[in-house]
């Protein structure tokens, strides 16, 4: 029988087969099969990879042959230019290039077919419905021993990019122009405060050109009267990412002020400041025009006070000159004389405290203080207002309240002023609560206080409140919603608490009543102490020498009256000149004075401070009295400061003039009785 044999394409018989080298050829064939299989496998899965990348990838992909005709397009390719598989049967590859590009793709495509690498090209295709599209790729070729076979190119539509960098070009363009041509100042900020970018409106107000900016440092335009708090504001700036609210005053190149205002916010990228965002506007003649609106506001509000005080002053006078001329015409009659002295005397006070109200209200008024507890002060002045009232008080002071250093008088009146007010806006009765708490002020606030210890008093009523158009001018002197009253009572408490370096506010809303709030300066309980320990120290009986200086006669007449009354030897000097030499003639005869009471002012000659000075330097162990008018004069309320001893202001009655001579003087009688 024969067998056939196959080896090596050849095929013969043989009439002996060898099983061994048969079987052996046979899996050999198995093993070649196989690995055939595989191959056609992994051919299969990179066809299928390659399938899918080339129908879902976006960009263009096209193969070539060396005449031009198309072998292989994308889907993607399809769908942007729109040709169908028919069309690309007559299709060649310059039939879709722009007449403009042809001659330089021609260039690039043989460039390709003779094996030079191109890497990166542009050129304009042209779609079926005549649409040009911009398109940038790469292309290689493909050769068999040598001889190009097939040119593929992979390009990418730029027509979507180039709109979209357009618009992006248009809409930086548009910012640059509201950046560069809108009239606020717009800065960025570097951390340490170097400036990075500013507009145009920022470099002709503040006088800087472009060049100058790159060496300018936030920190050198900053107002030195505004240094400290900008500096402040900037760290909070930089730590935090909200917008804040910035008022300051910068100096521009010229030296000149320029107040400014605006919000600034701060960029952080993982939680680090990268950048400061300012926009300022400049408000410098905005708040030149907010002076002179007040300053016409001013002169308004003293033409209605110089009106209020006339009224007031002529009523008085009135009272004053009526009873003394009753008094004259009836000098044969004691009991009817000592009653219109009395109602003199009480008309004349009256003036004093009308005097006083307004040296108050008056810039400068300076109160004459002394340590104290205010919850007392408020407690007694409020139960002697209410006194027989259907209005009820509350008090809620903390425990450990602080003290102040206030004039007791003054505040007296505050108190009764906002009381007064509460109990005529409740008029079937009420309660008044008055709170008293200890506040720290910190140096970041929204109060114009300087940061410190306060104490803060609310004066809560139940009232009919305060109507929405009358809380901007509830402070204005002789303003008034209330049929009866001057107006001038907030105005006056106004000044008082501005006078003692606090705050006072007013909140109402509607019929819920009115707040009154009010932030006073605290002081350390030791000093409440050591003034109480002087304060107790009273001595009532008084003897002796005392050298009076005041230029008008009927002060010196009237007080030597009233010293001789009390115990005292007196006599009395018109000026400075004459005190100091009649001082030094007491003290060569051995019989020095022991007290001078000095007038501040006398008009042409030295007055109560100059004096004091050049008697000092004569004998340190001088004592004086300050006593003036003028009762907002800084010496009356700092009168140690400028070496007197003790304050009187004018006019004072006996009992307020011996009450003072007693404290003065305790140590003279001390001595005298030893």
């Amino acid at each position: 029988m024969q067998s056939f044999l196959i080896h090596q394409d050849e095929t013969y018989m043989t009439n002996s087969p060898d099983p061994t080298v048969l079987t052996k050829r046979i899996k050999e064939l198995e093993q070649t099969i196989a690995s055939h299989e595989q191959s056609i496998v992994s051919l299969k899965n990179k066809a299928q990879v390659f399938d899918a990348l080339k129908n879902n990838i976006s960009d263009l992909i096209h193969s070539v042959a060396p005449d031009g005709n198309f072998l292989f397009v994308n889907q993607a390719w399809q769908d942007t230019l729109g040709y169908s598989n028919e069309d690309l049967k007559t299709l060649k590859l310059m039939d879709i290039v722009a007449p403009t590009c042809q001659a330089s793709c021609e260039v690039i495509f043989q460039d390709l077919l003779s094996g030079q690498k191109v890497k990166r090209n542009n050129t304009v295709f042209i779609a079926k419905d005549g649409r040009l599209i911009k398109v940038e790729g790469r292309c290689n070729t493909r050769f068999i021993d040598g001889t190009a076979v097939a040119m593929t190119g992979v390009f990418r539509d730029l027509s979507e990019y180039q709109v979209n960098a357009q618009a992006l070009l248009e809409s930086e363009e548009r910012y640059r122009n509201l950046f560069e041509n809108t009239t606020d100042l717009i800065q960025l900020v570097a951390p340490d405060g170097q400036l990075l970018y500013v507009n145009r409106a920022w470099r002709e107000t503040f006088g800087y050109s472009e060049d100058e900016i790159a060496n300018l440092s936030i920190f050198q335009l900053i107002s030195p009267d505004c240094q400290d708090h900008c500096i402040n504001t900037f760290k909070r700036v930089i730590t935090e990412p909200k917008i804040n609210y910035i008022d300051t005053v910068f100096t521009a190149k010229d030296g000149q002020k320029i107040n400014i205002e605006g919000n600034a916010i701060c960029k952080f990228i993982d939680g680090k400041p990268i950048r400061t965002q300012c926009i300022f506007r400049d408000v410098t003649q905005k708040k030149r025009m907010e002076e002179e609106l007040n300053k016409a506001q001013k002169i308004e509000s003293l033409g209605v006070l110089a009106g209020g005080i006339a009224h007031d002053f002529n009523n008085l006078l009135a009272a004053v000159l009526g009873n003394v001329s009753l008094a004259k015409m009836h000098l044969n009659s004691p009991d009817k004389i000592h009653s219109y002295l009395e109602n003199t005397e009480k008309a004349t006070l009256r003036a004093k405290g009308l005097t006083q109200q307004l040296l108050t209200f008056s810039k400068g008024g300076a109160p004459i203080k002394r340590a104290t507890t205010i919850s007392d002060l408020i407690t007694d002045s409020t139960a002697f207002i209410l006194r027989g009232s259907n209005v009820n008080c509350v008090y809620d002071f903390a425990n450990d309240l602080w003290a102040v250093e206030a004039d007791e008088g003054q505040l007296s009146q505050v108190t009764q002023n906002l009381v007064i007010n509460a109990s005529q806006a409740m008029k079937d009765g009420g309660t008044i609560t008055i709170h008293g708490r200890n506040i720290t002020i910190q140096p970041v606030t929204d109060l114009p206080l300087v940061p410190g210890q306060y104490i803060k008093l609310q004066f809560e009523d139940q009232g009919c409140g305060i109507e929405k158009e009358h809380l901007s001018k509830i402070f204005d002197p002789y303003f008034t919603s209330k049929q009866s009253g001057s107006g001038l009572g907030l105005a006056i408490s106004y000044s008082i608490i501005k006078n003692h370096g606090g705050l006072i506010q007013v909140h109402s809303e509607g019929v819920r009543g009115t707040t009154f709030t009010i932030y006073l300066p605290a002081i350390s309980d030791e000093v409440v102490s050591q003034n109480n320990l002087v304060e107790n120290d009273n001595v009532t009986s008084i003897r002796g020498r005392i050298l009076i200086m005041d230029d008008e006669l009927l002060v010196r007449e009237m007080s030597m009256e009233i010293l001789n009354y009390l115990g005292c030897k007196s006599t009395a000097a018109a000026d400075g000149h004459e005190t100091i030499k009649m001082y030094l003639q007491a003290q060569e005869n051995n019989t020095p004075f022991d007290l001078l009471i000095m007038d501040l002012t006398i008009p042409g000659s030295m007055g109560g401070v100059e004096t004091l000075e050049k008697l000092r330097a004569l004998d340190p162990d001088v004592k004086a009295l300050v006593s003036s008018g003028y009762a907002n004069d800084p010496v009356m309320a700092n009168f140690k400061e400028y070496g007197f001893c003790g304050v009187v202001p004018k006019p004072f009655s006996i009992e307020e003039l011996n009450e003072v001579l007693s404290k003065i003087l305790a140590p003279q009688k001390t001595k005298l009785t030893s």
